[in-house]
């Protein structure tokens, strides 16, 4: 049993899978299983998801009909063997110490459900931004009230896999189907800790899923209402969430009909610390 089950959802990715499968292959520790779930893709995605389950038997490839990424998240982790589910899209990119880093911090500070780490903003030109500059970048815990206000940066997150079963999985009529996991996983009295080490690239491209603003400020304010009408929340946990969705319908306002740029949007909904400046 290997000690992390890395689930990558692909859809049509043939564009980039090859590079997010390559820096898994690259990884320092050797202790994990890579499953790529082809969500239904209509290219080369499952072809080229196979090669890589013949290079290395760690890898390996589950095709669905198309049921969005929640729905491969499903099925993905539903498949993993390891102790600790770690996600990545398949256009993003785990750097070759990730799960070497993480690992060390999940000895070095037991017992948190979920672990994260800083990462970087990648570009289409090659350059990258980092997420949380230093001087914000800390190693610590955050808590559900932060993450109301502003959602850990998550790519090449890694929790515990029972976590999955007590939480019920990913929902799957939901567009921001992570940001909604860790809410509910919080709520349920789930612990995080954050890695201040860059571990990850994030790609930025304005036809990723995530560059549809809208929507994913609508979905924001979905999750982070569903959780403050469960019961589970403490009064100054409500008041945060009351907080977040005021923000999250000011930013919606501030949108207008084309948008702006993703790097800021993202920083100004759902990758910064609460209470530093975007």
């Amino acid at each position: 049993m290997p000690r992390f089950s890395i689930v990558v959802p692909a859809y049509n990715a043939e564009a980039t899978l090859a590079e997010t499968l390559d820096a898994i292959l690259a990884q320092t520790l050797g202790d994990w299983e890579c499953i790529v779930v082809d969500d239904g893709s209509t290219d080369a995605t499952a072809a080229l998801a196979r090669s890589y389950t013949h290079r290395d038997a760690r890898f390996r490839l589950v095709t669905q009909e198309n049921r969005g990424t929640g729905g491969a998240y499903n099925t993905g982790v539903g498949a993993a063997t390891g102790d600790w589910v770690t996600i990545c899209s398949a256009d993003d990119v785990l750097l070759d110490s990730h799960l070497e880093s993480m690992s060390r911090a999940i000895d070095t500070h037991p017992g948190h459900d979920i672990y994260s780490c800083n990462g970087y903003y990648l570009r289409a030109d090659g350059s990258r931004e980092l997420v949380y500059a230093a001087g914000v970048a800390e190693e610590r815990s955050w808590t559900l009230q932060d993450v109301l206000t502003a959602c850990f940066f998550s790519v090449g997150a890694c929790y515990r896999r029972g976590l999955f079963d007590e939480v019920g999985g990913y929902a799957e009529n939901m567009f921001g189907e992570d940001y909604d996991y860790w809410l509910r996983a919080m709520a349920q009295g789930a612990t995080h800790y954050m890695v201040a080490e860059p571990l990850a690239l994030h790609r930025i491209s304005p036809t990723q899923k995530s560059a549809n603003l809208r929507r994913a400020y609508e979905s924001d304010i979905r999750s982070i209402g569903a959780v403050a009408d469960s019961g589970r929340l403490t009064p100054s946990e409500a008041r945060a969430a009351a907080y977040a969705i005021r923000h999250r319908k000011r930013l919606l306002l501030e949108l207008g009909p084309v948008g702006g740029p993703v790097i800021r949007a993202l920083r100004q909904a759902r990758s910064i610390l609460p209470g530093t400046k975007p």
